[in-house]
């Protein structure tokens, strides 16, 4: 084991030994060890300059410091830097005079240092250096603590060190002990400070991702549909892990919906991505592993699987060496998977920091995801049904101009007039063009679209034309058809629509009635309600009780061996179109009469 080893500074030959010129001396190199501790300058910068200026005050060959240090299992040794490409002495407690001084933490001056029993000449063996006269003295802290030996080794002239350099070196230890102090203070205090900027850091990165979390739920609540949601989900992605691509996959019953957003071209905040959605036949086996499992966030790179970037550009449309997939889970359910990809492979892409942040994101978009998923669902069997609902209504109201088509057809066979069977003949096609544009109403709500055209129509033409159209059904079963109009005025009305509205209630009344009665189609103006009535009134049985608080609804029927339920529902959708108003009563002594209100718009 290496012995103490001192920092050759080189012996200078004073000639003036005056103690006057020394206690100066000592002052400017007492100033210099502390304008070195005040810098910024390492420990052993410090320790070199405290070496050489140690060697100068004391008239000494050389000076080691030796710091106390503490290893890994907290047993504590010397260590000293030597300089001129020396190197690094190690040495432990109570061994060779150094360790022997900072055991005892006493002074230990020899005259003959080959003498004493607690020297190790295996520096010197080493080096060629030839130690004689030798002072060692502990340092101390302020709080009497050891932090270190100082040892100066041979006297200038031969001679050795005497009670007024063990004084002297008291003195120095006592000024190094106390720089020591202030240094590591500094140096406590530097790295304190390190520390700080870095836990601010990171305190910083993470507000920003808690604003940017908040940011995208308030966001995710307001997303009119799935699509967006992603959209917004996917563009906070490559702004927080800083990537060009984002992407997602949701899987659901229909099959794979692949989403994604692509920042090429994004230079800026004003610049926009590119927002994808495509779909997925099926799904490459490493992501659909990670969305069956469902579990924790799975970071894949091309040293696990070699074809992982053949395979992502082939499914994913980008060529990915390193993926870090985040699962999306509501209760159980696995919806699919955040994808973000990085065409480097190295062991620092995607921390695991990285891969909480987007298992986070993941769990925070998650609920959405499945919102808006069940409501695309509920939405479709709406639809689904609505549609349904509304062929039955659209085979009823075909009942009507299938009828007539057969009744006039069955009269222009047994017509000899020419031109009354041309007469015919255009009641037929308008019948024809009835059936058309009701089918074309269906078309247009499975699209999404619906609308009433509401233009001036004249009301008394509206029902001489259905009048017109049930009279051969009204005469079959000798029903008296007959019209009361009080009033002639044009109203804001779908004709199309309202005809078939006086239709469906007519022919309500006709299978009520069944045969011999009478239906009258009346018009007045209600100054009450400050509208123009349309009343269609029949003399039947009337309208029975269970029925009567869901009048209105679908299917909704009693008492017609052929009866649909959808006449009176269909009226109503028809007054609702019209912003009006319906209401009914039963008639003495017996039937039922139900009242249409159209507002009259205020001059």
């Amino acid at each position: 084991m290496a012995s103490e080893s001192p920092v050759q500074s080189g012996c200078k030959d004073f000639l003036i030994d005056d103690v006057g010129l020394r206690a100066i001396e000592q002052l400017e190199a007492f100033r210099q060890i502390s304008v070195a501790v005040g810098s910024k300058s390492d420990i052993y910068t410090v320790i070199s300059l405290i070496s050489d200026k140690t060697s100068q005050i004391m008239r000494a060959q050389r000076t080691s410091v030796f710091l106390l240090e503490r290893d890994g299992n907290g047993v504590e040794y010397l260590k000293s830097i030597v300089a001129d490409g020396c190197e690094t002495i190690i040495v432990q407690l109570g061994q060779g005079i150094a360790g022997h001084c900072a055991k005892t933490r006493q002074r230990i001056n020899v005259k003959d240092a080959y003498q004493s029993p607690f020297f190790d000449d295996s520096f010197d063996k080493r080096h060629g250096f030839e130690t004689r006269s030798c002072l060692t003295s502990p340092i101390f802290d302020i709080d009497r603590n050891l932090v270190g030996v100082i040892q100066v080794i041979n006297k200038c002239r031969g001679t050795y060190f005497s009670h007024v350099d063990e004084d002297m070196l008291d003195s120095i230890c006592a000024q190094i002990g106390i720089s020591l102090t202030q240094h590591r203070h500094y140096l406590d205090m530097i790295h304190k400070n390190t520390a700080l900027r870095a836990v601010q850091e990171s305190l910083q990165k993470r507000n920003a991702e808690l604003d940017m979390l908040y940011e995208l739920e308030r966001k995710a609540a307001s997303a009119p549909d799935l699509d967006e949601l992603m959209r917004l989900m996917l563009n906070y992605c490559t702004k927080a892990f800083n990537l060009r691509v984002a992407l997602a996959v949701v899987t659901d019953e229909s099959g794979h919906r692949l989403y994604s957003v692509d920042t090429v071209g994004a230079t800026n905040s004003s610049s926009t991505s590119s927002f994808d959605i495509k779909r997925l036949d099926r799904l490459p086996t490493f992501l659909s592993a990670v969305i069956r499992l469902g579990g924790e966030c799975i970071r894949l790179s091309e040293a696990e699987i070699e074809t992982l970037p053949k395979q992502s550009v082939a499914s994913l449309g980008y060529s990915f060496r390193t993926l870090l997939i985040a699962p999306l889970v509501k209760d159980d359910d696995a919806l699919g998977a955040l994808i973000l990809g990085s065409e480097i492979c190295h062991s620092d892409v995607f921390t695991p920091g990285d891969a909480k942040l987007a298992s986070i994101f993941a769990a925070h978009i998650a609920p959405s995801v499945r919102a808006h998923m069940t409501r695309e669902a509920d939405e479709k069997a709406r639809r689904l049904t609505v549609i349904g609902q509304m062929m039955s209504a659209i085979l009823h109201d075909m009942k009507t101009p299938l009828t007539n088509i057969s009744g006039y057809v069955d009269f222009i066979v047994r017509q000899d007039e020419k031109e009354k069977r041309e007469q015919l003949a255009d009641v037929v096609t308008r019948q024809i063009d009835k059936i058309t544009h009701m089918s074309a109403e269906i078309l247009q709500f499975a699209r999404g679209q619906s609308s009433v055209l509401l233009l001036p129509n004249d009301l008394h033409a509206i029902i001489a034309e259905a009048i017109e159209l049930l009279r051969p059904e009204s005469e079959l079963r000798r029903i008296d058809l007959r019209c009361d109009e009080r009033i002639y005025t044009k109203i804001a009305c779908d004709a199309d629509k309202i005809q078939r509205l006086i239709v469906n209630l007519a022919r309500n009344a006709f299978e009520a009635i069944d045969h011999d009665g009478s239906v009258v189609i009346s018009t007045y103006a209600d100054e009450t309600k400050h509208a123009i009535c349309l009343a269609v009134e029949d003399d039947g049985p009337g309208i029975p009780k269970q029925i009567s608080k869901n009048l209105f609804d679908a299917f909704v029927t009693v008492g017609k061996a052929n009866g649909t339920g959808l006449g009176l529902s269909i009226v109503k959708k028809i007054v609702d179109e019209h912003d009006a108003s319906i209401d009914w009563e039963n008639v003495v002594p017996h039937g039922t009469k139900f009242v249409i209100a159209f507002r009259v718009p205020d001059n």
